[in-house]
């Protein structure tokens, strides 16, 4: 009886295997007649067939190692809420009832927005890739949808598909394409029950969440569907709003992108590391692990990471906010970013007319001439061996290239100790290929006392011989 039940066992085993095998085959196969998307070309040594693990997928390796090389993106929040000049949480804020709230979509009429001049502008500053709101927490969608009217293209006198225009014009200059496309939806009558926002809003207080998840999956299909090209990377958010008592159905949300798009990056809860089918860690105003805003874990995990952050203090155009970064600030969030395996998602709020603030292209125009300068010590690079240090960071060139001190604050020191040991062949000033005397004590010492600092970033390059290891 017992070798009966261990046969019998044994060929459950077998044909669950087989299956799961074919249906794995299926996928790589399905996946393996899609074109290479154009912001791959060159990775696809790297794999370009979906990472499945049981029943958990992701994107591909060349999507991950194309994300870590990418380093500096565009973020983009955008919609009706931009004319009240406020904040994107407009409709929450104020308790606007669903009625008067759906007013403010024949206003919107955006007669200035150029798709090309926002790309081109993304572009000279050095990002190499776009993402921005298909849908916030509003429920609005930025682009033509199936699902209802609640869209630019019926409730608006634009009528024109914003996220096609920005797919097509991404694609004619090289810039990789994304979406942020919120899970929560103060518009919607099926998203019930209530979570921490949406209250007093006018929607009936009975719904079908399941019926909710049915139309944000629509949608999500929608944008896969290769009208919109191929999507990069997908900026989830709002499973905070409602923690218990519904099923979200991330596995399908997250499944219907990878089969149809295997080289789309998913990222969502900011909260925790990456969760099932999520492909980048995501940290919302904070460096990874630096836990400085809200409910950012300290966890960091080795999946690819991205800090996302503001110009000024909202992610929305905000009329009275003024307090935009300076490019120095903004150099050192990237080149700290970057310093520790991350990138940077640098956030625009455009104003209702479509055109970029003066003060945003300013910014963005001095951190590309930074970037043409410098940008060799940032992109493609990685971590160096030295962990983060009040006064700067290290980054290397992927397989034993160049590695570079980032000097970013006064050490208040001349005699400058970098923790690291090791083959130490000499230290020059990037920016001249001047030598900078050196000495290997506890560490690596460099003596500053010659060298000028730069106002931004004073940055060295160390040559040596075989690796640099860490001193703790």
């Amino acid at each position: 009886m017992r070798n009966k039940t261990l046969c019998f066992f044994m060929l459950v085993l077998f044909v669950f295997g087989s299956c799961t095998n074919t249906k794995k085959e299926k996928i790589k196969d399905q996946a393996s007649s899609l074109p290479v998307p154009y912001y791959l070309k060159g990775y696809e040594k790297y794999g370009l067939e979906p990472q499945i693990n049981g029943d958990t997928i992701r994107a591909s390796k060349a999507a991950y190692e194309w994300y870590r090389d990418a380093t500096f993106g565009m973020f983009i929040h955008w919609g009706l809420y931009c004319q009240e000049g406020k904040h994107e949480w407009e409709m929450q804020l104020r308790q606007w009832k669903i009625k008067d709230y759906e007013a403010l979509a024949p206003k919107f009429n955006p007669v200035e927005f150029d798709a090309k001049e926002w790309v081109s502008i993304a572009k000279d500053a050095g990002m190499k890739y776009m993402v921005i709101t298909s849908k916030h927490h509003d429920g609005f969608a930025l682009f033509e949808t199936e699902q209802g009217d609640w869209d630019i293209m019926d409730r608006t006198p634009y009528k024109k598909d914003i996220i096609k225009a920005l797919a097509e014009e991404c694609q004619k200059q090289g810039i990789a394409f994304g979406l942020y496309h919120s899970h929560l939806d103060w518009h919607h009558s099926d998203y019930y029950p209530r979570g921490y926002t949406g209250w007093n809003n006018g929607r009936p207080e009975s719904g079908d969440f399941s019926k909710y998840i049915d139309y944000m999956n629509a949608q999500v299909k929608e944008l896969s569907s290769g009208k919109y090209g191929p999507i990069s990377s997908w900026w989830f958010d709002g499973v905070w709003d409602i923690k218990d008592s519904v099923d979200w159905r991330m596995k399908e949300t997250y499944d219907i992108i990878h089969k149809a798009l295997p080289h789309s990056m998913v990222g969502n809860n900011r909260f925790s590391v990456p969760m099932y089918g999520e492909d980048y860690q995501v940290f919302e105003r904070s460096l990874p692990g630096h836990n400085t805003y809200k409910n950012n874990t300290k966890e960091v995990s080795k999946f690819p990471l991205e800090s996302a952050d503001t110009m000024n203090k909202h992610w929305g155009y905000n009329t009275k906010d003024k307090d935009f970064k300076s490019v120095k600030t903004l150099v050192h969030y990237l080149v700290r970013a970057a310093g520790i395996n991350g990138n940077l998602l640098l956030n625009v709020g455009p104003p209702p007319s479509g055109k970029f603030q003066p003060e945003v292209v300013k910014r963005l125009k001095e951190i590309g001439q930074w970037n043409k300068k410098y940008g060799e010590s940032i992109f493609k690079t990685r971590g160096g061996p030295m962990g983060e240090q009040m006064w700067g960071v290290m980054t290397q060139g992927k397989e034993g290239g160049k590695t570079y001190l980032h000097i970013l604050d006064d050490p208040k020191t001349n005699k400058l100790v970098v923790p690291v040991s090791g083959n130490v062949t000499g230290v020059k000033l990037f920016a001249t290929g001047e030598a900078v005397p050196f000495e290997l004590k506890d560490g690596l010492v460099i003596d500053l006392s010659n060298i000028e600092l730069d106002e931004i970033d004073t940055i060295l390059i160390i040559e040596k011989e075989g690796k640099l290891v860490a001193i703790p």
